[in-house]
């Protein structure tokens, strides 16, 4: 009798200490994982294989097509490494496009929308051009694909209402806002936005003879001339494009 209370005294001792304690499965504490994930160059390395699967395998397949199998295999990881971090495709898909969304939004800015005409041309606009579209041309290639992918959640539509709440975000305060200015404000920040992402979406177009510095030549104009105005100047221009 003794010696059984003094072994359940153990135990307990034991389990306050954390003896007992084992590591429940990654999947079921996102953020402990998420901490690991950005600290272990080993996660690290092996999300970058499996975000650069998923890629590689919507370059050729449409994303219903896709297996898990298809994706470890071009990953170089086994289906028990890929159920460490995911629960299945759809969840990989998921969080790689709500990072790319959010990385998006961090590396837009679009402080412009305050500018008036006659100050668009300001270095600080410029730069801020310069810093959004390098962003926007080093994530091209990913762009591109995940633009030409039929998912259920279209990526270019969703960047376009990035950029959209962004301006609106961004914009002064006006005096004696009414429900007509509200309503007047969103338009143009809709306006704004589609213009952007399909100016970006020509360029990639033609990106072999259009430099960064047509692009931000050209939305300085549109806000300081007006899309009609710019046009009619394109138009007029015979001299060649500016070097990559």
């Amino acid at each position: 009798m003794l010696f059984n209370s003094f072994l359940w005294q153990i135990t307990i001792l034991m389990a306050s200490a954390g003896y007992f304690h084992t590591d429940p499965p990654r999947g079921n504490y996102p953020e402990r994982d998420h901490i690991m994930a950005k600290t272990d160059l080993r996660i690290i390395k092996t999300l970058k294989q499996i975000d650069c699967a998923l890629l590689d395998s919507l370059k050729v397949c449409p994303f219903h097509k896709i297996t898990v199998e298809m994706l470890c295999k071009n990953a170089l990881i086994n289906r028990s490494t890929f159920y460490k971090y995911y629960l299945d495709k759809y969840d990989l898909l998921e969080k790689y496009l709500r990072k790319t969304l959010d990385e998006f939004r961090e590396n837009i800015n679009v402080e412009f929308i305050n500018a008036e005409p006659s100050t668009i041309h300001n270095i600080s606009y410029i730069k801020n051009f310069e810093a959004a579209l390098t962003f926007i041309a080093e994530k091209k290639e990913i762009y591109e694909i995940l633009w030409s992918t039929s998912l259920d959640q279209p990526v270019f539509n969703e960047m376009t209402r990035i950029v959209h709440d962004n301006i609106l975000a961004t914009m002064k305060p006006v005096a004696d806002r009414t429900p007509q200015k509200e309503k007047c404000a969103d338009l143009y920040a809709h306006l704004f936005a589609s213009n952007m992402m399909s100016l970006i979406l020509w360029w990639f177009k033609y990106y072999d003879t259009v430099s960064m510095k047509d692009i931000e030549e050209i939305m300085t104009d549109n806000m300081h001339l007006g899309l009609f105005r710019t046009f009619k100047i394109q138009m007029k221009k015979e001299q060649p494009r500016t070097p990559r």
